[in-house]
């Protein structure tokens, strides 16, 4: 009845390690691809620095990205004497931020939680920089004349139209798949299916502390799981950018990589953290409360 007991302590002692897992990588990663957050990760990152990054390592005759609206903007900028500094301001405002973040967050919003929201175009953008250009402009603290102003709102309107209407919508990239796949992707990102593996997840542990209750013997059963997953949470959150970069890619903002080393990685690494932490706590309240009880009738696990 014993060994019985050991064997069923296991068993629901994997299953609460696969329901953690699972529940922190699609608790993680539903919640920052939803387009609300993608646009606040977007707030944080440095846009001009990353283009640059990115096309300081990239080859001549790469396909036309959004990138390439913001190297037309330095272009016409150098040719008309306009200071670097207006187009650093540009692209590093809040509202060409938030209007970039919108973009990408529209498709992992769609392609993970199966929201659709608002298609961006490029007469979006064109309302961005009429609404815009003079605030910048004296946030940059440089002096333009008003031709030289509309030649460079022109040039950015005619890259814009190039590229941003020509990125494939959300509905586009689901072509990728099936839809019977895509659907079984959005169920598994669905607060459906995270409340039954929370529920699987308390199962597990009132079944460990019904069969080994015996000298607290269940919080062994709990922490060993529970820091297995936090480790491997943690190196997680090292590969999950290379993978969701590849739709970054499909979809021509690759500069964009950062938002997800910056943000979907370290939250999923701080998740594996806290995880590791917690274990090790009830790895001590283990010992302190299993002594005792060990001294006077020593057991087995």
């Amino acid at each position: 009845m014993k060994a019985l007991k050991t064997i069923l302590a296991w068993i629901f002692s994997i299953i609460l390690a696969v329901s953690l897992f699972g529940l922190f990588m699609i608790a993680n990663i539903s919640s920052f691809c939803t387009t609300e957050n993608i646009q606040k990760a977007t707030a944080q990152i440095d846009v001009s620095h990353e283009i640059s990054k990115m096309q300081n390592s990239t080859n001549a005759g790469h396909k036309a990205e959004i990138s390439d609206i913001v190297t037309t903007a330095y272009e016409e900028a150098e040719n008309h004497g306009i200071s670097s500094d207006l187009v650093d301001e540009i692209f590093n405002s809040e509202e060409v931020k938030i209007f970039l973040g919108q973009i990408i967050g529209n498709t992992t919003d769609y392609l993970i939680n199966g929201t659709e929201n608002k298609i961006v175009t490029s007469e979006d953008f064109n309302k961005l920089l009429d609404d815009n250009m003079d605030k910048w402009i004296k946030n940059s603290g440089i002096s333009i004349s008003d031709s030289k102003k509309e030649v460079l709102v022109i040039r950015m309107k005619s890259a814009s139209a190039g590229i941003i209407d020509n990125l494939p919508t959300p509905q586009t990239l689901s072509s990728n798949f099936t839809q019977d796949s895509l659907d079984k992707m959005q169920q598994l990102f669905s607060p459906t299916f995270k409340t039954t593996l929370v529920i699987i997840c308390a199962f597990s542990l009132i079944m460990l502390l019904i069969l080994k209750h015996r000298y607290h013997k269940w919080l062994l059963y709990v922490a060993v799981p529970t820091i297995i997953i936090g480790l491997l949470t943690v190196a997680t959150s090292f590969v999950i950018v290379d993978v969701l970069t590849m739709l970054l890619n499909q979809y021509s903002l690759s500069f964009m990589v950062s938002i997800f080393s910056d943000g979907l990685a370290h939250s999923i690494f701080i998740t594996g953290l806290i995880a590791i932490i917690i274990a090790i706590i009830i790895f001590i309240i283990y010992g302190l409360m299993g002594k005792k009880g060990q001294k006077k009738t020593p057991t087995g696990v």
